[in-house]
C-alpha cells in the first residue's frame, strides 16, 4: 500500500469577502484530517466545496489568496501566518498526537545510534516544530542525567539512540522518505500518519512503537538512560494539537451563519469519530483510494488510524511551547503577536 503526492490544487479566487452561499474548505489526505475525509466521504457537510492539498504551507497559502474560504491545518502554518498579521480565527481543534520518530531497518543492529540528519515534511510545520522540541528538550536533559550501566542496556538489546549536538533538519515530503531512507541519505523522520504506519509496514522502525511495548516500563526505570528521556518525549510530543480549524476573520465576520453551521457539522463528525471506529476507517479507506487511486487495506488504515486521538481540547500550554519553537528557529518575529486563548462558542 503506498500514497502518492497530489499536484497542488488549484482554486477560484475571490477578490474581495462577499457573503456566499457555499464554503470552498481545504484539508490534507492524512488521518489528522479523518474529520473533513470522514465529513465529505459520509456526505455529512452541506454547502461545501473541498479541495486536498500536498501540505499545510500549500493550503495555508490558498487561504490567505483568498482561494478557500476555511481549512484545516497544523499549528506550524497557523502561528505563521498570525506572525504575519493575518488575523486567523481558530474555530477548533480537530485531534492530537499522530506523530512517528522513524528510523531505519538497520537500527537495531548497532550498539548506538547516532541521528545526525532528520527529515521533517516542510520547515515550519508543525513536524518539523516538534522535531525542534524534542530534539531540544532532549539535549538539555541530558545534561542532568547518568547513562544507564552497558550490561543492563546489553541485556536489554536495544540501541541507545542519540541526536547529534549539530542535527541536520531536512525536508522531505513523506511520500520520498521510503526512498530517501533507502539511499541513507537521513538518518531519521518525524512524519505525521498515515506516513509512520506506512513506513512502518515497509520495514523502517517506529520509535514511538517500541515505547508503547512492555520493555518500556523497564526502561523507563532506567532513570537517565538516552532511551529513556527518548521515550518520554516521543509521548510528550504526542500531547500537542495536530490539526486546527481555521477561518479568516474578516470572512467570518461575513459569512457568521454559514461557518458556525459548518462548525456544528464538524463537531458531529468528530464525536462520529469516537463513537463509531469501523465505519469511520471505512469511509476513509473508500475516500484516500478515490483520491489516491490506489488500493488501501483497512487493517493497515485502523492501526493508524488508533495512533491518533480525536478531540477538540486545546492545550494552551502546548500552543505555547510551539511558538517558543517557532520564534527560537526564527519563523516567527515575536512571540508578542496576539494568540487565541480560548475556542469560539457556537
Amino acid at each position: 500500500m503506498s500514497l502518492i503526492a497530489l499536484p497542488l490544487t488549484s482554486c477560484s479566487k475571490r477578490l474581495e469577502v462577499t457573503k456566499v452561499n457555499k464554503l470552498r474548505m481545504g484539508y490534507l489526505l492524512n488521518m489528522t484530517h479523518a474529520v473533513p475525509i470522514v465529513g465529505l466521504e459520509g456526505a455529512r457537510f452541506t454547502n461545501v466545496e473541498s479541495s486536498p492539498f500536498t501540505a499545510g504551507g500549500y493550503l495555508l497559502d490558498a487561504l490567505l489568496t483568498h482561494n478557500l474560504d476555511i481549512g484545516y491545518i497544523g499549528p506550524g502554518p497557523y502561528l505563521n501566518a498570525l506572525s504575519k498579521g493575518v488575523k486567523l480565527k481558530l474555530l477548533r481543534v480537530s485531534c492530537i498526537a499522530g506523530n512517528s520518530l522513524i528510523v531505519p531497518k538497520y537500527y537495531k543492529h548497532e550498539q548506538s545510534f547516532a541521528i545526525k540528519k532528520l527529515a521533517v515534511p516542510q520547515y515550519g510545520n508543525t513536524q518539523d516544530l516538534l522535531a525542534k522540541i524534542l530534539v531540544n528538550n532532549l539535549l538539555a536533559q541530558k545534561k542532568h542525567h547518568e547513562e544507564s550501566s552497558p550490561d543492563m542496556k546489553s541485556f536489554m538489546e536495544l540501541p541507545l539512540v542519540d541526536f547529534d549536538n549539530k542535527l541536520l533538519y531536512i525536508p522531505v515530503h513523506p511520500a520520498e522518505l521510503e526512498t530517501v531512507f533507502f539511499r541513507e541519505a537521513i538518518d531519521a523522520a518525524l512524519v505525521a500518519e498515515p506516513w509512520g504506519t506506512m513506513l512502518e509496514s515497509k520495514g523502517l522502525v517506529n520509535l514511538n512503537e517500541l515505547a508503547r511495548k512492555p520493555m518500556r516500563g523497564l526502561i523507563l526505570q532506567l532513570e537517565g538512560s538516552p532511551n529513556s528521556l527518548l521515550y518520554q518525549q516521543l509521548e510528550f510530543i504526542n500531547k500537542f494539537p495536530t490539526t486546527l480549524l481555521v477561518v479568516e476573520d474578516e470572512f467570518y465576520k461575513v459569512n457568521k451563519d454559514l461557518v458556525d453551521n459548518f462548525v456544528k457539522e464538524q463537531d458531529e463528525i468528530l464525536n462520529f469519530l469516537k463513537t463509531n471506529e469501523s465505519e469511520s476507517v471505512s469511509l476513509i479507506k473508500q475516500h484516500l483510494e478515490s483520491k489516491t487511486k490506489k488500493t488501501m487495506e483497512y487493517d493497515f488504515l485502523l492501526k493508524s488510524f488508533r495512533k491518533v486521538i480525536f478531540t477538540d481540547r486545546l492545550d494552551h500550554e502546548r500552543m505555547n511551547d510551539l511558538m517558543q519553537a517557532a520564534f527560537k528557529a526564527k519563523y516567527i518575529r515575536s512571540t508578542k503577536m496576539p494568540m487565541i486563548t480560548e475556542l469560539m462558542k457556537l
